[in-house]
């Protein structure tokens, strides 16, 4: 057995621990049996294939009993109890047909007669519902094109094949220039001031692509297929190089974990399928994987690194939804894989990349990676701090020997998904990771990090690149600017030698604070400026860091981050 079945093994066994006498799991974390639990019926499968124990199979047929409970008479199956949302229907039927497609003929009979019937029930809700204008975000268009797909390909039905080639069209219209894929809010052409669109890294990677590339290929449509993998390559640019998925400005990155999303089942699976075309891909599958090695605690995927060693407990649906990708990945042979390759962002010196659509610049320099973002899309329900970093803040740093050193994401942690986001527990403050700018006035709270209208300029000089950012002082609650506040002027400077940040104020102001928080156990600070040093969490992310508090007096503030060989 290698490493790739033994973690999904693992994973299987925390989940046959944790099910309830209903079939659901029980999460230490939200104190729920979360609704889309019937998506582990495909692992918990698998393992009863790979080992023989009967106890994988009954875990297996325990779920779909949970499943009756959240099915309604049309085939949908809701979200979790008391949620009407039937969208994640289409997330069943994809792991329904794949527990069939590889293990029909070694489950029982009456096993694989119940899967039969719940599958042709809710394929014929998600082919009935999910079309083109359907009220969701892109990424139920994307599962729904490679549900009607396998369902058309399973039962031979060209009514499905042809709405799968419909909704797999109107996605592959969604993407970029640039090869990422728009929709992660209403509408999906949204287009803000900036000319940014509704984009989120976690859901594009771990949801959206894999499922429209599954589409493609049982359709057979090769040119889609060529294109989405190029657009797969381009959205490597996005993975830093342990593996983790930098979405630290995403649309949707509430729901961001370090080496993915919340409630998507991960990308490990795709990138092995793609691993005979371009051998990258192969290096990406395993690099992620390690990742979720490092986040696997006694057989639970926890959020973070950090989780466990500050009192979080894990939330469930990490671990049964990613399952079912680690699952794809040890079928297509992840393990077979032995080389060495660089991904996009390693091996090519010094660089500065600009995403348009995001308003975001990925840079490179030597050892050094870094995002900075002043992306203006917001979600209508993520107002009021909700949401990603903006601004022109330095909202990823990564050095190649101490890993990530800067993992901003959200302001304000609030459960725009209640069943989807799990509480913060323990002792440590819980605190936001953004690199910002605050100030204070007659009790108000303003921050550069909520400006959507901030500028942002990057330039190369030799072998370092200078970003200088400019944004106002934002009010958390409508993000208007208060009128006397200064206006902020940062400076990042990139080298070899390390990062220098420049933090300058148009006039003075009393009460100004730079606040950088610094991934424990990293980088080291030093400052000409005394601060207050505190120890935070941050759910988000899932990182425990050191916040440096300084006040900025005299209109400035000098800050330099240098790498202390410290891992």
């Amino acid at each position: 057995m290698d490493r790739y079945e033994k973690l999904l093994l693992s994973w299987c066994e925390y989940l046959v621990k944790m099910q309830n006498e209903d079939g659901g799991f029980r999460c230490e974390s939200c104190g729920v049996s979360h609704g889309r639990a019937d998506n582990a019926v495909y692992p918990l499968t698998f393992a009863y294939a790979k080992t023989g124990d009967a106890h994988f199979l009954k875990a297996a047929e325990r779920v779909m009993r949970f499943r009756e409970k959240l099915t309604c008479p049309d085939g949908a199956v809701k979200n979790d109890f008391g949620s009407e949302w039937k969208g994640i229907t289409v997330f069943s039927v994809i792991n329904l047909y794949k527990t069939l497609h590889y293990f029909r003929n070694i489950i029982p009979a009456d096993f694989r007669r119940n899967l039969e019937v719940c599958l042709d029930s809710s394929s014929q809700w998600v082919f009935e519902n999910i079309r083109p204008g359907f009220h969701s975000y892109i990424n139920y268009y994307a599962a729904a094109a490679c549900a009607d797909a396998m369902y058309g390909s399973y039962k031979g039905n060209e009514e499905y094949t042809r709405l799968s080639r419909v909704l797999l069209s109107y996605c592959m219209e969604n993407f970029t220039q640039n090869g990422l894929l728009r929709g992660e809010g209403q509408p999906h052409d949204i287009t803000t001031a900036k000319g940014c669109a509704a984009i989120d890294i976690g859901y594009n990677a771990e949801e959206s692509l894999p499922c429209l590339i599954a589409a493609a290929d049982i359709l057979g449509d090769f040119a889609a297929l060529e294109k989405l993998c190029k657009y797969a390559k381009i959205l490597l640019e996005f993975m830093m190089p342990d593996g983790a998925w930098d979405n630290s400005f995403g649309a949707r990155n509430n729901k961001w974990t370090y080496y993915g999303s919340r409630t998507a089942d991960g990308c490990t699976g795709v990138f092995t399928q793609l691993g005979g075309l371009d051998p990258v891909f192969y290096e990406a599958a395993k690099r992620n994987f390690t990742l979720l090695e490092k986040c696997t605690v006694d057989g639970a995927l926890q959020g973070g690194r950090y989780y466990a060693v500050n009192g979080q407990k894990p939330c469930v649906h990490h671990t049964f939804c990613h399952a079912c990708s680690l699952t794809d990945a040890v079928i297509e042979g992840i393990g077979k894989y032995n080389g060495k390759y660089a991904l996009p962002c390693e091996g090519q010196g010094t660089y500065i990349k600009y995403f348009p659509e995001l308003d975001t610049y990925k840079i490179r320099c030597a050892d050094w990676y870094a995002t900075v973002t002043g992306y203006d899309f917001t979600p209508g329900n993520y107002i009021k701090g909700a949401s990603h970093a903006s601004g022109g803040s330095l909202s990823m740093l990564y050095h190649a020997d101490m890993g990530a050193v800067i993992a901003g994401s959200v302001y304000d942690y609030r459960r725009t998904e209640p069943l989807n986001m799990q509480n913060y527990e323990g002792e440590t403050r819980h605190s936001s990771l953004i690199p910002r700018v605050e100030y204070e006035k007659n009790g108000k709270k303003y921050a550069s990090c909520f400006d959507m209208g901030a500028t942002i300029k990057a330039e190369k000089t030799g072998d370092a690149i200078c970003v200088t950012a400019c944004s106002r002082l934002v009010l958390l609650a409508d993000f208007e600017s208060e009128q006397d506040a200064p206006i902020v002027k940062a400076e990042y400077i990139f080298s070899p030698d390390g990062i220098k940040i420049n933090v300058k104020l148009n006039k003075k102001a009393d009460g100004v604070k730079f606040i950088l928080p610094i991934i424990e156990n990293t980088a080291q600070l030093f400052s000409d400026s005394p601060c207050h040093k505190e120890k935070i969490f941050f759910l988000t992310g899932g990182f425990a860091a050191d916040e440096y508090t300084f006040c900025v007096q005299n209109m400035s503030l000098y800050v330099s981050i240098k790498n202390t060989g410290m891992v």
